[in-house]
């Protein structure tokens, strides 16, 4: 994967300070739930241009039932797949009230409890963040939900790319922290005003660079070969003989 292409891609394109603002304006509408669904489904389109080996995978807004779509479809996989740590907030609130219990007996069984769970959501939670690109590239392949909830496919996939999925964990985490920071202290610079634009456009900048390793990995599954791969070298010509030099003396024979 080309970390550093993942993040410069998107100035690369034509019309990238429209998509841009555009992308904006929908991550600061994000707390509205729908222009969030609908980003997600852009990135989702993001990702399959990258698999198809388009040279400028950044999509037109011009699709956005279809986004809102897509990305209501990839929501649900994705909250299937975290339904387990739903349920178990039932017996970790019950743990919770034993903890507070006069009776110390019962106060040390709900604190036990109360740590396992915790420990166990954790655990799972970690998992789940391992399979989200095996997920999301299943989904992607047809945008079906049952594509991103073949489980015992998807724990195989991810065995088989793990080294891809750990650099794509990390590098997310990674960028996520530092573009989230960058876009908080220019906006503080900015006297707090500029954090009306730096926050957004930082959500959007992390999406796509999300989407982008996905759409890399992707396409090297599909293809074989790298997305960002380097040109071929030129051949090299062999320079042409000198030419003999031209006698002046000789005449040309006489009929």
């Amino acid at each position: 994967m080309d970390f550093v292409k993942a993040l410069t891609f998107m100035t690369e394109d034509p019309r990238w300070k429209e998509k841009l603002a555009i992308g904006t304006g929908m991550a600061l509408l994000a707390p509205l739930i729908i222009p969030a669904i609908i980003l997600i489904g852009y990135c989702v389109r993001l990702l399959q241009n990258m698999r198809a080996g388009e040279q400028f995978p950044l999509p037109e807004w011009e699709d956005w039932s279809g986004d809102l779509v897509r990305g209501f479809k990839l929501f649900v996989v994705t909250l299937i797949w975290l339904l387990p740590v739903f349920l178990v907030t039932l017996p970790a609130a019950v743990g919770g009230a034993m903890a507070n219990s006069d009776s110390g007996i019962i106060e040390t069984l709900g604190i036990i409890i109360l740590v396992g769970i915790m420990c166990m959501g954790f655990l799972y939670a970690l998992f789940v963040m391992l399979m989200t690109p095996g997920f999301t590239i299943w989904y992607a392949r047809d945008e079906k939900i049952r594509s991103g909830l073949q489980l015992t496919a998807i724990f195989e996939w991810t065995r088989h790319h793990v080294s891809e999925v750990l650099l794509y964990t990390i590098a997310y985490l990674v960028a996520s922290f530092i573009v989230t920071m960058v876009a908080g202290t220019i906006g503080v610079l900015l006297c707090g005003v500029g954090l009306i634009v730096t926050v957004p456009l930082s959500t959007l900048v992390i999406y796509l660079y999300q989407y982008n390793l996905l759409g890399q990995i992707a396409y090297q599954e599909r293809t074989g070969e790298r997305y960002y791969s380097l040109p071929a070298p030129l051949p090299v010509v062999p320079p042409a003989p000198p030419a003999a030099p031209a006698d002046s003396d000789t005449q040309p024979p006489q009929a």
